[in-house]
């Protein structure tokens, strides 16, 4: 049998941004002879094709970092209008590809709503001067013939050219409403302004392992990519290289009858995990990652040029394999910063957590058909200093390989945050999901030690207040420090995104950017009651690695010096809740880890009392 070229394969390859030939990157320079399958059903699709049939809705702004796919969704209403919703054929695709390069100015309507309003579009602000932007900008306020707009523009450059149209620059200063927009989007989870003309929608909100009713585009994209229908894999039947080809051994575990969901489930949750520790993973970021982990960097002449050196050799496999490529070791450090999510995902490499009860059930003998060099090597007796070390970096290079697939084969999924490093992941999820039990303060009270920890309050014990230091006190933090503040800790609560942006807009509803995106929640907040009553209250945000190290730090972490930045900004934060009224003759003063009182007394006598 011959040595066969998967073309399936090479168009995954293409998704990668480290060979001349990563065209699928950009859906403008995407080849559209390969776009015969159905897009994925982002529910930001269905959000727009709902909102340009509201009446008063005149412009829809889909903003966020580049990559979030943009373009494609345009390109996917058009074609979902010109189908009314029937499947779109790869004809009608590459036509509407050319009608948006085409009419992707905004300057004529490349299509008309189901309502007959004419639809504009324009594929990207960037491509405009700040002074044409702004100009653009406001004529697609009140799109001609009472028509409706959408506008695709990265953050920065929307910010720009609103401020171009400003009164003072002799604009007309009517696009401050998108901003605005944008602002209250990410204040309170609007979409859209008051009067329903304007729909902001802010795609650094989608997420690419969401709770949908598809388990997120991660898992769907593997799926596609893994799957043996149309003949996708059926080159690699043939092929002589199968037996010792890692690409196809990857697509074979990842699309196992038995093992294949959880594996691609653990492959979801470390993507979630990166999201809510903060990094915003675009589609494109997201495709790029899938694409490596599942060749391991290599393409089918790759594999052909090591089978013929040698046809039984089954050791330079295992680094890429699809659990050790998904984080990247192989790839320089300038490749993975054009690609981010791999940094992240690195911060939650399970390879580099040693846990007893995962190392002990490790077995170096059952690596798997492609093992990380010999697995007895190590018992090898070391005769030189350099001997050790050598045994010593194969032995944890092997470890971190057996933690790796252990991670993604284990059917358990209820410690794989802890296997990440984050010991406070579960209770992070509990409280975003809103499945905590009402009269469990566990997480409350752990979450207000550790900003008590910040400000260098080391309490022992659970206690039933929170205490806020003068902010003077913040930055240098002596043997005693003055208490500006004690709140009672049955005021304060801990909620998720959703119930933050509700409690801020002060009304039940739903956000409209829950619904309008792929949605996961990525942050939790601690809400504790304002100074003066009546004011709303002060939240402090923290995502899950801010909240990994408040955990830490009310278990007794002392670490200012390294994470400076983090203290700071938590203690800024703090520093809304600081009573600076406070008239009372009476001073609370905290000496060492005891309370004391400095009370003024008749001629300016100063009395100090135990409180």
């Amino acid at each position: 049998m011959p040595l066969e070229v998967n073309k399936h394969v090479q168009r995954i390859r293409r998704y990668q941004p480290f060979d001349v030939d990563a065209s699928e990157m950009i859906y403008e320079q995407a080849d559209q002879a390969d776009r015969t399958q159905s897009p994925y059903p982002v529910v930001t699709l269905e959000y727009l094709v709902s909102a340009i049939e509201q009446p008063t809705v005149k412009t829809i702004v889909l903003t966020g970092d580049a990559g979030h796919g943009k373009t494609s969704l345009c390109a996917n209403l058009l074609a979902e209008l010109r189908m009314g919703g029937e499947t779109v054929p790869s004809d009608v695709r590459r036509t509407v590809f050319s009608e948006l390069l085409k009419d992707g100015d905004a300057g004529r309507p490349v299509a008309l709503t189901r309502s007959g309003r004419p639809l504009y579009i324009l594929r990207d602000l960037s491509e405009l001067s700040l002074q044409a932007g702004a100009q653009k900008l406001v004529e697609l306020l009140d799109p001609p013939g009472n028509g409706v707009a959408i506008i695709c523009a990265n953050e920065g450059q929307l910010r720009k050219c609103v401020a171009e149209d400003d009164l003072n620059r002799s604009g007309t200063g009517r696009a401050k409403i998108l901003v605005k927009t944008l602002t209250d989007g990410i204040a309170r989870g609007q979409v859209s302004d008051p009067d329903g003309a304007v729909t902001v929608i802010n795609l650094n909100y989608q997420s690419v392992a969401a709770d949908g009713r598809t388990g997120g585009f991660v898992p769907w994209v593997l799926r596609q990519w893994t799957t043996p229908q149309w003949s996708r894999w059926k080159a690699c039947e043939t092929c002589d290289a199968r037996e010792v080809c890692p690409i196809l051994a990857n697509r074979i575990e990842l699309n196992d009858a038995t093992h294949g969901p959880q594996r691609r489930a653990a492959v979801r949750e470390l993507f979630a995990a990166a999201e809510r520790a903060g990094a915003v993973v675009t589609t494109r970021q997201a495709l790029s990652v899938t694409s490596y982990m599942i060749t391991g960097g290599l393409s089918c002449e790759n594999v052909h040029a090591k089978y013929q050196r040698s046809h039984s050799n089954r050791l330079w496999q295992a680094p890429h394999l699809y659990h050790q490529a998904l984080f990247g070791d192989q790839l320089t450090p300038q490749q993975r910063h054009r690609v981010p999510a791999f940094l992240t995902l690195r911060k939650l490499d399970p390879g580099k957590v040693s846990r007893r009860q995962v190392d002990d059930r490790l077995d170096p003998d059952t690596a798997g058909r492609f093992p990380p060099g010999d697995p007895k090597s190590y018992l090898q007796k070391a005769r030189t200093t350099r001997d050790a070390q050598k045994q010593a970096e194969q032995l944890r290079g092997l470890y971190t390989f057996l933690r790796r697939a252990d991670f993604f084969n284990s059917i358990d999924s209820k410690d794989r945050f802890a296997r990440m490093g984050l010991q406070a992941g579960d209770d992070f999820v509990t409280v975003q999901n809103n499945r905590g039990d009402l009269a469990d303060t566990s997480v409350r009270d752990r979450f207000l030690k550790g900003l008590e920890a910040v400000q260098g309050i080391h309490r022992p014990g659970s206690n039933p207040d929170f205490l806020v230091l003068d902010p003077a006190f913040f930055a240098q933090r002596a043997r005693a420090a003055v208490i500006s503040r004690r709140v009672s800790s049955k005021n304060v609560e801990v909620v998720d995104q959703v119930t933050q942006w509700q409690k801020e807009g002060q009304t039940g509803d739903i956000p409209g950017m829950r619904n309008a995106v792929e949605w996961l929640n990525r942050s939790i907040f601690i809400r504790i009651p304002a100074v003066t009553p009546g004011q709303g209250a002060v939240s402090v945000e923290v995502d899950l690695l801010r909240f990994e190290l408040l955990t830490r730090w009310a278990a007794g972490l002392r670490s200012e010096t390294q994470h400076e930045a983090e203290i700071r900004g938590l203690t800024g934060s703090l520093a809304d809740l600081a009573d600076s009224l406070n008239k009372d003759d009476e001073i609370q003063v905290l000496v060492g880890n005891v309370m004391r009182k400095l009370m003024i007394d008749v001629g300016d006598k100063i009395r100090s009392v135990r409180a």
